[in-house]
């Protein structure tokens, strides 16, 4: 016992840094001084998060599920235009508080109560990084074949076929981790001038594939000139379907988005330069994708499709020789970066905070990011990417669970709180804090979580294993997973709230605490946050122990 009790005490953070079980630095809401982003970060931030190969990729698994082109690209349009719309609904509170979705979760959910949805968005973390990882580690084999063409014969493939990857393109993949592990040890704060860079040249570089793709195409195959499989309503609900997959692709950067807002100068910095970046070029690369595959299929694919930009710059390699193989490194080095940009900030960086959440006295957001990195890949990633419609079931899964909690998340801030927090309290993990609700957790939140997850199970499960039947109603419910599961989490979190309230402190009330509490904490009428129309956003100025 007294062995685990040094390596423990070995394994704590500087004392500067921790201060008890519920903060450290990292957790702190964040300083003035620190509030840099500005509505070019976040435009920059979406187009670099958007802008890669999984985004790319997106249309392929949507046609493989049956729909035409056209449809595929409506699927697209709609669906960003919701995801974006999700993202700056519930990135206002992260810019107003300028707090981080794990303390924004304690408001919600209760001090205990929050580590559920933490948890949640850590496993997503594992999950998604390994994914994107693996996309990424096949640019990296990409360049190595570039320089080795016979990389496949000098590392031969050990690897059952059927996994999605092979020995060499692992070699890749474990590159690309190193890769990551480096960006890791940035802050967000510290990878601007990267965001400033690499989204300029990820343009350049996506840009010119679709021109010289266009410019040089014997036709544009079955891909434009395929009609729809499906007919009736089969076609209006596998639309609905593909739908909630664009959203579920995005939808753990939705819940954790103000890990990044919680920097902003301004509100409104985090409004309209979101919502336009992110459907601008979610968008793009999606139809990019569809078109460049199109041009292609003749003349690399022999008229298969080649969703898969691994396989695609491959074959340029194969029939273009020297110059072909000097394009594709280039093309590659600039979508390793674009996975760099997706899978270190959107992945390790925010989940790594929650990491610290859970334990702030021993995680801060550097050591949990490099945690999730080494867990990533115990799910074996590179399965998921084994087909269109395994990928497809990926993106869908993400939308039954998360939908409910980015509901709770707006109903509570807008309605039940009314954009009002009281900073103090959900650093307190006692009876005294208005988050406390019952034992810590609050149950009104847990119970609207569940009735608007249970609906959607039947179809999840389906999915996850089709040899599980499910009914048709069933499954037309997990087609409507994201947005059904939001609205009723929100409907139902704010009944019970009606039913069974809970005194949140008002403006008013805080002002009067703060001014007669003055003497004690040194607090002022200065000391109150406040977002650009007015609105109170925190109490008194978070006391030196917070």
């Amino acid at each position: 016992m007294g062995k685990v009790s040094k390596l423990l005490a070995k394994l704590e953070l500087p004392a500067e840094e921790q201060i008890n079980k519920w903060i450290n630095d990292d957790l702190r809401p964040v300083p003035p001084e620190r509030q840099t982003w500005d509505a070019l970060q976040y435009g920059q931030l979406w187009f670099l998060v958007n802008m890669n190969i999984s985004t790319y990729q997106t249309g392929s698994s949507i046609i493989a599920s049956g729909l035409a082109w056209w449809q595929a690209l409506i699927a697209i349009l709609v669906g960003n235009f919701l995801a974006s719309s999700f993202a700056v609904l519930n990135s206002y509170s992260g810019a107003t508080s300028h707090l981080g979705y794990p303390i924004v979760s304690r408001s919600v959910w209760g001090m205990y109560g929050a580590y559920f949805p933490v948890l949640n968005r850590i496993l997503l973390s594992v999950v998604w990084y390994g994914v994107q990882a693996v996309i990424g580690g096949k640019m990296v084999w990409i360049c190595l074949r570039a320089i080795w063409p016979d990389i496949d014969q000098r590392i031969s493939n050990t690897l059952p076929p059927n996994i999605g990857i092979t020995s060499s393109q692992f070699v890749g993949y474990f590159l690309f981790n190193i890769f990551c592990c480096i960006f890791i040890w940035f802050k967000p704060t510290q990878l601007r001038p990267y965001f400033h860079g690499a989204s300029v040249i990820v343009i350049i570089a996506l840009f010119s594939l679709l021109g010289w793709a266009v410019s040089t195409s014997q036709g544009f195959g079955s891909v434009l000139s395929a009609e729809s499989q499906l007919s009736g309503s089969k076609l209006g609900w596998t639309l609905c379907s593909s739908i909630m997959a664009v959203i579920g692709s995005i939808s753990a950067g939705i819940l954790n988005q103000n890990d990044y807002t919680r920097f902003a100068r301004k509100t409104s910095q985090v409004t309209w330069p979101q919502f336009i970046s992110f459907n601008l070029s979610a968008s793009t690369i999606g139809i990019v994708g569809i078109i460049v595959t199109a041009a292609t299929q003749k003349q690399y694919g022999e008229g298969k499709a080649l969703w898969d930009m691994s396989a695609l710059l491959a074959a340029m390699q194969d029939k273009l020789g020297s110059g072909g193989r000097a394009a594709t490194f280039f093309l590659a080095t600039v979508f390793i970066l674009s996975q760099l940009s997706i899978n270190v900030p959107g992945n390790v960086l925010a989940g790594g905070l929650d990491v610290a959440s859970v334990a702030p006295k021993y995680f801060n957001l550097r050591r949990g990011a490099y945690i999730l990195a080494a867990l990533s890949v115990l799910p074996n990633p590179w399965q998921q990417l084994a087909s269109g419609s395994t990928f497809l079931s990926v993106l869908s899964a993400y939308a039954v669970f998360l939908g409910p909690m980015i509901g709770l998340l707006c109903v509570h801030y807008y309605l039940i709180q009314e954009r009002v927090f009281h900073v103090p309290d959900l650093y307190e993990g006692s009876s005294r804090s208005v988050y406390w609700y019952t034992w810590g957790v609050n149950w009104r939140t847990v119970v609207a979580w569940v009735c608007a997850v249970f609906p959607s199970m039947p179809g999840f499960v389906s999915s996850v294993n089709p040899a599980l039947r499910v009914s048709e109603e069933g499954s037309h419910v997990f087609s409507l997973s994201f947005v059904l599961g939001f609205v009723l989490a929100g409907v139902i979190a704010y009944a019970l709230h009606w039913a069974f309230p809970v005194h949140y402190p008002d403006v008013t009330e805080l002002e009067a605490l703060a001014a007669s509490s003055d003497a004690n904490s040194g607090a002022s009428a200065e000391d109150f946050g406040r977002d650009d129309k007015g609105v109170g956003v925190t109490t008194m100025r978070t006391p030196d122990s917070v």
